[in-house]
């Protein structure tokens, strides 16, 4: 099986987390974002070279960009982009504040979009 080098938003815990455990024990590569870094060490000594970590808000667009640009510079080549970093707002609609409606959109539509748009060029070039 030829190895893969995987882009993955939100791995310190959940799905993400669960996902990269499961690449990187098959033998794929993983550049995977953050919000708590120390979160990851485990893998991180397990896995060495083999697990790329960047800290990352994916409400933050310039980081965003900066983070997909330093991943493809430093691995080469990204095969799958994986947009994982989200969480779940529950509540009545009034109870909800415009605040915690529109950080939620940020993080899981705004800031997918823009992790698309930051790897599409690279992908593109790639020819995939």
């Amino acid at each position: 099986m030829t190895q893969r080098t995987w882009l993955i938003t939100g791995v310190t815990s959940g799905f993400g987390r669960h996902m990269t455990e499961q690449l990187l024990a098959r033998g794929d590569r993983v550049a995977g974002t953050v919000r708590r870094m120390e979160a990851m060490n485990d893998l991180k000594a397990k896995y060495g070279d083999q697990l790329w970590l960047a800290h990352l808000d994916v409400t933050d667009t310039p980081a965003i960009h900066q983070a997909v640009n330093q991943a493809f510079a430093e691995l080469g080549k990204i095969d799958v982009v994986v947009n994982n970093a989200g969480y779940g707002l529950f509540g009545a609609a009034e109870e909800l504040t415009d605040e915690e409606i529109l950080h939620h959109l940020n993080t899981n539509l705004i800031g997918s979009i823009q992790v698309v748009r930051a790897a599409l060029p690279y992908l593109r070039a790639q020819g995939g």
